[in-house]
């Protein structure tokens, strides 16, 4: 029952901006369920390798910021489920 969440570009989705929208993607279980951050990139700003923002990225500070805020609360809400 192990639980993962990860940062994702949804690249198959392209917004009216031609921007691609950042999902947390959370597997537990082998199911997969896919939370907006709110925020969106251009796809050539961002390392599909690294899962993170390309160093040129505008804006990379903020984005980086919000990423590590959702990805706290997540796991922190994970360790607190295991915990009961």
């Amino acid at each position: 029952m192990s639980t993962t969440v990860n940062v994702v570009c949804y690249k198959s989705k392209v917004l009216s901006n031609n921007e691609s929208p950042l999902m947390l993607r959370v597997t537990k279980d082998r199911k997969r369920k896919y939370v907006s951050l709110g925020i969106s990139v251009n796809p050539e700003h961002w390392d599909f390798s690294k899962n993170q923002p390309k160093s040129d990225c505008p804006n990379r500070e903020f984005i980086e910021l919000m990423i590590a805020e959702k990805l706290k609360a997540y796991n922190s809400t994970i360790i607190e489920l295991k915990a009961h």
